[in-house]
């Protein structure tokens, strides 16, 4: 466990260096409008890549943790219906651009960065099964040496003075690269594994027993990036450039939390599936964890967010300072709620996670709704957003204190 971790660790400190890092760079370089712009067709080419995703990933964490033996077959089986969503995506991104107009959506920047978030999508499809298999540290290598890549390939455009759609090509090349070593691994972990070979479920039954997991991750991903695209819409490429750099810290420290899912999913699953009286104990050591991080991150932004927002973003972000102690109250409950979630997932309860995503985009609608035109402010969005995950977190809290207490009943 202690040696997972460690790995873990590795993998964090890579994702950060493009989660973060690369972003404040080019927030730096290029100023609010054209890091809007960038930010903004990055979060609506990751929406449409949503229906391509699907939750597999976590599907295959989940399942082949529980199922080793079969891990060639389930693999297989998700793969062929990731093929045909990702002919669906395809024609809904083209009527999606055809509609909205290439003056918001320049095709020169789309074009690039859906396929970059399509190669993201296959590769970590084909990098959860190592994890599920307790493979942490090819996992790590893995994970190191393609976000390595894409930091230095996309960077180095960027300082050099690339526009965002050379940035957007860079990236496209270090995520292929990260595709063809993903699958490599993953033909390593799992050496019964053909893709052509008949299996037992069609695509669409598979995405039947799937959809808990798709939906779930749909509307994770909905969390991350349908803010920007909210924002873009009520305030324009100026305020989503301020508002992105403070959710693009969020969403790189964030990347800590489905890390530490991906080590104690399958450990919790594990434990669920023989009914081990453990699971509890270890289900709490990870909501202690989660909180420590979320705690360790979340209240820097809440003290020093001046100080922070001059050192990171610079001058030309004035007004991120009062954004920041609002984005860490927000980092702070997402890895509230990611604990519980976890032991959501791990106990087989997936379709409930769900139930409480929905409600609380709901929440967060019926909120926004409430705002007025001439009344909405960019600080009030966030409130509003922090709202939704103040009713995440209880949603998810409420499901775990049913699971346990159904438990404890069944015990007695």
């Amino acid at each position: 466990m202690k040696r997972n971790f460690v790995y873990t660790a590795v993998s964090v400190g890579s994702r950060l260096l493009v989660g973060l890092l690369l972003f404040l760079l080019l927030a730096r370089l290029w100023g609010p409008p054209q890091f809007g712009l960038f930010s903004f067709v990055f979060s609506f080419s990751a929406l449409m890549a949503l229906l391509v995703d699907f939750g597999f990933a976590l599907y295959l964490l989940r399942e082949v943790a529980a199922r080793p033996e079969e891990a060639a077959r389930l693999i297989s089986e998700a793969f062929r219906a990731k093929l045909l969503l990702m002919l669906a995506a395809v024609l809904l991104m083209v009527c999606a651009s055809v509609a909205i107009g290439p003056t918001v959506l320049p095709p020169a920047l789309v074009t690039p960065l859906f396929l970059a978030a399509l190669a993201m999508s296959f590769s970590d499809f084909f990098a959860a099964p190592l994890r599920a298999l307790g493979r942490f540290d090819l996992e790590a290598g893995l994970v190191t040496l393609a976000n390595a890549l894409q930091f230095a390939l996309a960077g180095a455009v960027a300082l050099h003075g690339g526009t965002p759609m050379q940035v957007a090509w860079a990236m496209v090349v270090s995520r292929c690269f990260y595709l063809a070593m993903a699958w490599r691994a993953a033909c390593k972990v799992t050496p019964a594994l053909r893709l052509r070979d008949p299996v037992l479920l069609g695509p669409l039954s598979t995405l039947r027993r799937a959809w808990p997991y798709g939906v779930d991750g749909m509307l994770v991903t909905a969390w991350n990036q349908l803010d920007v695209v909210v924002v873009r819409a009520l305030f324009g490429t100026q305020a989503v450039g301020l508002y992105s750099a403070g959710q693009k810290i969020v969403l790189g420290v964030g990347a800590l939390a489905p890390v530490v899912g991906n080590v104690m999913i399958p450990r919790l699953s594990r434990l669920a599936s023989d009914a081990n009286p453990r699971f509890w104990p270890t289900a709490a050591k990870t909501g202690g964890l989660m909180a420590l991080i979320g705690a360790s991150f979340g209240l820097p932004l809440m003290l020093f967010p001046q100080q922070l927002a001059d050192v990171m973003f610079g001058q030309s972000f004035q007004g991120l300072a009062a954004l920041l102690p609002l984005f860490g109250a927000v980092l702070m409950l997402r890895y509230v709620a990611a604990s519980a979630g976890v032991v959501i997932t791990a106990a087989g309860f997936q379709s409930k996670r769900v139930v409480v995503q929905l409600v609380s985009l709901g929440v967060m609608a019926g909120l926004l709704g409430l705002l007025s035109v001439s009344q909405r402010q960019l600080d009030d969005f966030v409130r509003i957003y922090m709202a939704g995950q103040i009713s995440m977190t209880l949603g998810y809290f409420w499901w775990v204190w049913r699971l346990q207490s159904g438990q404890t009943a069944r015990g007695k």
